[in-house]
């Protein structure tokens, strides 16, 4: 058991360098359904309340340096000059001393289509950071440095970070795309790589306080094609469980992940956590990846 942890330990160090090397890549959380700020500008707010949301990625818990995901979002809508405001802070780990931040702050706004539409334009902008330290790498012979010359890397990189997109939502659908880290482009060896984001989800009333939110997300980035399809349904609107099915399409969907989500909302708080089961090649991987979202919503008047 000790052995195999040590040889995951190594993949993640190995996956920490190489995504330095051939730049970073985005994580699809599982409850991103609940906020999206961070991938889209226009995904502002959605309630009257100024809400805040923490989401905690922690992948194959118990192996050294493991990669981790952290999102701070804190959303504001004034209806007054139907605008959204957004803030979210993003943090990775992907393995022995890789960081990537971003802080990013967002702006929408909304078009009363007619009755029943409602249109959201949305702008973010922001700062990329990207911290590497490859001589924190562990080699059983530290004569292979010569030989590697990556490993001897360290620094720190800051790039603006620029994103765009539209929300269009209804009694009956919400759909909305997003193009992330636009500066960035697909070649980039020091900042996230250009990033395409779109959603959709359609709410079916099952009974008086059953309902169910099938939706698909899907994520593009140059060598990644992700989606995501969830299941949640809600009982009484306050209390939910899920599941969604996660293939890598590019890799003919050899990769599969399936995560299970359970969570309530009591007043303005709400919780959800997600466990994540790897399938196919994904099945060798330690089965203890959690996902933990927090949320509370700070009310702006007594109405």
């Amino acid at each position: 058991m000790k052995y195999s942890k040590k040889i995951l330990g190594a993949v993640c160090c190995l996956l920490g360098v190489s995504m330095t090397l051939s730049a970073q890549q985005d994580m699809l959380l599982t409850q991103e359904y609940f906020s999206r700020v961070n991938r889209n500008p226009a995904a502002t707010g959605n309630s009257n309340d100024i809400d805040i949301f923490l989401h905690g990625r922690i992948q194959w818990v118990g192996v050294d340096n493991g990669p981790k995901t952290f999102v701070l979002n804190a959303t504001d809508y004034e209806d007054k000059i139907r605008s959204g405001f957004g803030l979210s802070y993003t943090f990775d780990a992907m393995g022995v001393k890789h960081h990537n931040s971003n802080v990013k702050v967002s702006y929408n706004y909304q078009f009363n289509l007619n009755k029943n539409n409602i249109l959201a334009l949305g702008l973010g902008a922001g700062v990329n950071v990207l911290s590497y330290n490859n001589l924190a790498n562990i080699l059983d012979d530290d004569s292979e440095r010569s030989d590697l010359s990556y490993l001897n890397d360290t620094g720190r990189v800051l790039s603006p970070d620029f994103s765009f997109g539209l929300d269009l939502n209804n009694p009956h659908f919400n759909f909305g795309a997003s193009i992330d880290h636009i500066l960035a482009g697909e070649e980039s060896n020091t900042r996230q790589r250009r990033t395409l984001y779109a959603y959709v989800s359609v709410p079916f009333v099952l009974g008086e306080k059953l309902d169910m939110i099938p939706s698909l997300t899907y994520m593009h980035q140059k060598y990644t094609n992700v989606a995501d399809l969830t299941l949640l349904f809600f009982l009484q609107r306050s209390y939910w469980a899920g599941v969604t099915w996660r293939p890598d399409v590019r890799d003919k969907m050899k990769q599969h992940i399936m995560a299970f989500t359970l969570g309530f909302d009591i007043k303005k708080f709400r919780f959800g956590y997600s466990y994540d089961l790897g399938i196919g090649a994904d099945s060798q991987l330690p089965a203890n990846t959690h996902e933990v979202m927090l949320s509370y919503g700070i009310g702006k008047n007594k109405e």
